[in-house]
């Protein structure tokens, strides 16, 4: 079973995301917290990252950057209600596998993850 890690501070979308993940048959963890998503990544060495870009305290680029420190082949996909084409150009340099905005539906968020795991 593939295992995602799922770091959002809305917790309406971090719920959303997580049933929806689990309902396709992932093993999902799940925080709303940077600090706290890097040492779920360091401690369950996920498949696939789903990261918010705004997260208080430590921003999800700045999470992005450190995850990759820690593995640089991580796959990890930016999902964004303020994406701007400069913060998308920002992530890919940062290493992301891809950049999708809110609100995303269900099926376009499949697609997203389903590439990144069989590439």
């Amino acid at each position: 079973m593939r295992r995602i890690l799922v770091i959002d501070d809305d917790e309406l979308g971090l719920q959303s995301m997580q049933s929806l993940l689990q309902e396709s048959g992932y093993d999902v963890l799940a925080t709303a917290d940077g600090p706290m998503g890097l040492l779920l990544f360091k401690g369950y060495n996920p498949d696939l990252v789903l990261l918010d870009q705004s997260l208080p305290g430590m921003n999800g680029l700045e999470v992005l950057r450190k995850m990759m420190e820690i593995n640089g082949g991580a796959r990890v996909i930016m999902v964004t209600g303020m994406g701007t084409a400069d913060s998308a150009e920002v992530a890919f340099r940062y290493g992301a596998f891809d950049f999708i905005r809110k609100p995303v539906s269900g099926r376009a968020l499949l697609d997203k993850i389903h590439a990144a795991l069989i590439v």
